[in-house]
């Protein structure tokens, strides 16, 4: 029986390191075939059961011995990456050190945990089939629909079934059979010893309940995984799926599911709301709790004994399972998505109009609207139907080329827009003399380029709101730099061009659109190219 222990722990301690290295060529065997003699040479000829080989000699008994029996055996081998996941567990820098301080007879009980009598090989195993290790302690084999086997020991709550994922099967030798797994298998009483933490991680909570799947997806999506999972000790307010179903139905037609979240922008709003479930403290008390997302809080409300939380909205999330403990915090799983009032905001930005359409609606802008259409630029700030810079499989479709073009303006690629009144426009064709009395006027195709060349240098990217000016020099999107002059003694500003005698005042400000901002001002802004046309025009009447 000892002798049989020290095979099995051998067996083990070689299917952890075997499997450490597998992740290259997992199953590569440094000997040939007819050089095999037994599972001993297996985990000796392959580097990435270097670790279990260094195990098996640090256990105690004679376990390399032992494994050149007769058997059969079927090892479940624990790779590398196994062990050092096992030091870190026990607070060890590497595996190394775990093998110099782990008590000899304690790493034999692992090791023997990983053998089972007789050969099972990969296709033999069923879902629920319980193994019997030669201890007497039994291992459960888990199969997903996709053939994905795992292996479960006594760390595997019925909630997680996180198991040892057999990664590379049915390893042969004349006396038995190596399976390389990636997680060491502990039994109860070695967890009971080393005091180790069972309970699963918030992720991998979230990722084993089946209500939170669209959670989850959302985690992927918005590369949220490696945050949830380092968290130290938090609070996890996770919305089921009919809260996330409720959420993409409120917000229209153009979001069924999260596939529809598929640019830049709505990819980081959605983390955004994901950030704002997530609590710092995994004590909860009525009040105002702060989030992951900056300067943004949720209100914990005690409510029948437990707890619902407010957010910018006037409805409240309700608690559907209260206080789930983690090894990192706690999860509280909630029937609602909640929002802060940055996604309001933006959510609400996606029904208002577009920069186009501002123009169009106001009488007074009914010239810039008609120099927009001489110069083909109105789509250039109709938001293209609201569409996005989609990547990928969108990239060929007819649109694309439009949507994609650096003069073309979406909610998530802002512009600010200084829209000259119909009263600035008369000023600049008076100007320009008898030849021009409206925009039909710009009718050659020099013309109308300067017409573009002057619209174009109205427009700024980014949103800049009146309280966000400031003075200095800005370069429009015609490449061309306006000058922002504080008014002094005042908190206002004016607008300077090429022209350098004639500011434009700001008579209106701030029409907000969801692809950008739009200023009314009270002159046409000339750059340099258009000052020199209008000056040899009319050389004596020139405006400069």
């Amino acid at each position: 029986m000892t002798k049989f222990r020290t095979l099995h722990i051998f067996l083990m301690v070689f299917a952890l390191f075997a499997l450490n290295s597998c992740d290259e060529d997992e199953g590569n065997i440094n000997l040939a075939e007819s050089e095999i003699n037994s599972v001993n040479d297996v985990i000796a000829a392959n580097g990435n059961l270097s670790s279990l080989g260094a195990a098996l000699k640090a256990a105690s008994g004679d376990l390399p011995t032992t494994l050149q029996g007769a058997g059969p055996f079927t090892i479940f081998a624990p790779k590398n990456s196994a062990f050092t996941a096992l030091a870190k567990e026990l607070g060890y820098a590497n595996s190394t050190a775990l093998l110099d301080n782990i008590d000899p007879t304690l790493l034999s009980t692992i090791l023997t945990y990983h053998v089972v009598a007789g050969e099972a090989d990969a296709d033999s195993l069923t879902d629920g089939q319980a193994l019997s290790t030669v201890m007497g302690d039994e291992l459960t084999v888990s199969i997903d629909e996709d053939g994905n086997i795992q292996i479960l020991d006594a760390t595997d709550l019925p909630q997680t079934e996180t198991g040892a994922a057999v990664s590379f099967s049915n390893s042969s030798a004349p006396n038995g059979i190596v399976h390389f797994i990636d997680k060491i298998l502990l039994p109860q009483g070695v967890i009971e010893t080393l005091s180790i933490e069972v309970r699963p991680t918030i992720l991998e909570w979230a990722t084993s309940t089946e209500d939170l799947t669209i959670l989850v997806s959302a985690l992927k999506k918005t590369d949220l995984v490696g945050t949830v999972t380092g968290l130290d000790s938090a609070t996890v307010l996770a919305p089921n799926n009919a809260a996330f179903a409720d959420l993409l139905e409120s917000l229209g037609d153009d979001y069924n599911s999260l596939d529809d979240f598929d640019n830049a922008t709505e990819i980081a709003l959605l983390g955004d709301i994901l950030k704002y479930h997530v609590l710092p403290s995994s004590e909860l008390m009525a009040g105002q709790a702060d989030t992951a997302l900056e300067e943004n809080s949720v209100e914990v409300i005690a409510e029948n004994g437990g707890f619902a939380f407010g957010d910018a909205t006037a409805v409240n999330a309700g608690t559907v399972t209260a206080d789930i403990a983690a090894k990192n915090g706690f999860v509280q799983i909630i029937d609602k998505v909640l929002l802060p009032q940055s996604v309001l905001d933006f959510l609400a930005l996606l029904q208002t109009e577009d920069l186009a359409s501002i123009v169009t609606r106001e009488p007074g802008l009914s010239t810039l609207e008609e120099a927009l259409a001489a110069t083909d630029l109105v789509t250039t700030f109709a938001d293209i139907t609201n569409e996005s810079f989609v990547q990928g499989e969108d990239e060929e479709d007819d649109d694309f080329a439009q949507r994609s073009t650096p003069e073309n303006f979406t909610y998530f690629k802002p512009a600010t827009v200084l829209a000259p009144t119909n009263a600035a426009f008369q000023v600049l064709l008076d100007a320009m003399g008898a030849d021009y009395t409206s925009i039909a006027s710009f009718d050659t195709d020099a013309e109308k380029a300067l017409l573009k060349e002057i619209l174009l240098y109205h427009v700024i990217e980014g949103k800049v709101a009146s309280a966000d000016l400031a003075a200095g020099d800005i370069t429009t999107v015609a490449g061309s730099d306006i000058s922002i002059i504080s008014v002094v003694g005042t908190d206002t500003f004016v607008i300077g061009d090429a022209t350098n005698n004639v500011n434009a005042n700001i008579a209106s400000a701030d029409a907000l659109a969801r692809n950008g901002v739009a200023h009314v001002i009270d002159k046409v802004l000339l750059p340099e190219s258009a000052v020199a046309f209008i000056n040899s025009l009319n050389e004596d009447d020139g405006i400069n």
